[in-house]
C-alpha cells in the first residue's frame, strides 16, 4: 500500500471536483465526435475469432423479481454454461442497441455516449469454447481468442485465492481505455470510467440472475498483474473491475450465496478454516 494514499486521494477528490462558474459554459456540448479516439478495439493477432450473433433471447421476466430476488451467488457448479447463456450476458452488458450515425447506444449507459468499458473473459468452462483468455469485439460482435490456456488458476491467483474464480465457469475483467473518455471530460474521466463499469457490471447481476445464473463482482484483485497479464499499460488502459459467473443449483439462495458453509440453527456461517 502507497504510504501516501490517504493524501492522494484526498487530492483526487479535490482537482476533480467543480465549483459554479469555475467551468466556460457548454464547453462540454462542443465536443467533436469526429475527433474522438477510437471507440472500439480488436486485436488482429486473435487466434481464433468466435462469431456471436444475435442471442436466443428467453421468455421475458418480470423485471421487480429480478430486482427483488437478486443476490451475490458464487456456489458454483461444475456445469458449463451455455455459449448463448455467455452471449447474453455480453449484450446485456455491451450490447449495441441503436445507431445514432456519429456513434452507437448500447444497453447500458456511458458518460458522453463514449463507452470506455472493454470486456475481457478468462473462459473455464462454457460448451463450444476452449478454455483462455477473450475479448469481446463489440463493433463485430465477436469473441478474440487471445491465449489458449486454463484460466482458473490465473483467475484465483490474481484475486488472491477467491475461491470462486477457479469455480466460475466465466470471470469477467472489465477495462478502461481513459482517452475515450479523458478526450472530453478531461480530468472529470477519473471518475467517469467507475460509474460507466457500475452500470455494466448491474447489467451483468440484472441479466445473470435472470437467466438463473449466480453472479458475484470482484473488487480484491491485483491490478498490476492483471494488466501485465492482459497486456495493457495499466494507464491509459487499466482493469476496473471484476466479476465471477457460473451455474448455481437454484435452491434457497443462502445455499447459492458461497460454497463450504455449515448451518448452525438456522443461520449459515462461513468455515474458519475457508479463504472464501
Amino acid at each position: 500500500m502507497h504510504p501516501e494514499w490517504q493524501r492522494i486521494a484526498n487530492e483526487f477528490i479535490q482537482a476533480t471536483s467543480y465549483r459554479v462558474g469555475e467551468l466556460k459554459k457548454g464547453w462540454a456540448s462542443r465536443y467533436d465526435f469526429s475527433k474522438r479516439p477510437p471507440t472500439y478495439m480488436r486485436y488482429d493477432e486473435a487466434f481464433v475469432r468466435v462469431p456471436l450473433g444475435q442471442p436466443d433471447f428467453p421468455a421475458p421476466t418480470n423485471m421487480w423479481e429480478v430486482l427483488a430476488n437478486r443476490r451475490s451467488k458464487r456456489n458454483f457448479l461444475d456445469v458449463p454454461m451455455t455459449k448463448n447463456e455467455l452471449n447474453l450476458l455480453l449484450w446485456g452488458t455491451q450490447g449495441i442497441t441503436a445507431d445514432m450515425g456519429d456513434y452507437q447506444l448500447r444497453t447500458t449507459p456511458s458518460a458522453g455516449a463514449l463507452y470506455p468499458i472493454e470486456t475481457y473473459l478468462l473462459i473455464n468452462n462454457v460448451e463450444g469454447l476452449e478454455k483462455g483468455l477473450y475479448h469481446l469485439d463489440v463493433e463485430n460482435w465477436c469473441l478474440e481468442g487471445l491465449k489458449q490456456e486454463d484460466t482458473a488458476e490465473v483467475a484465483y491467483l490474481l484475486t488472491e485465492e477467491q475461491e470462486m474464480t477457479r469455480r466460475a465457469a466465466v470471470n469477467f475483467v472489465w477495462t478502461a481505455v481513459v482517452d475515450r473518455t479523458k478526450d472530453k471530460y478531461r480530468e472529470r474521466a477519473y471518475r467517469y470510467i467507475w460509474w460507466d463499469v457500475g452500470h455494466v457490471a448491474q447489467n451483468l447481476h440484472l441479466v445473470g440472475n435472470g437467466l438463473g445464473l449466480g453472479v458475484s463482482t470482484i473488487g480484491h484483485w491485483m491490478d498490476q498483474d492483471m494488466n501485465d497479464y492482459l497486456g495493457i499499460d495499466g494507464s491509459s488502459h487499466l482493469s476496473v473491475l471484476m466479476a465471477s459467473v457460473g451455474k448455481i443449483a437454484g435452491g434457497h439462495w443462502l445455499k447459492d450465496r458461497r460454497p463450504e458453509t455449515v448451518e448452525v440453527g438456522k443461520s449459515q456461517f462461513r468455515r474458519p478454516d475457508k479463504k472464501f
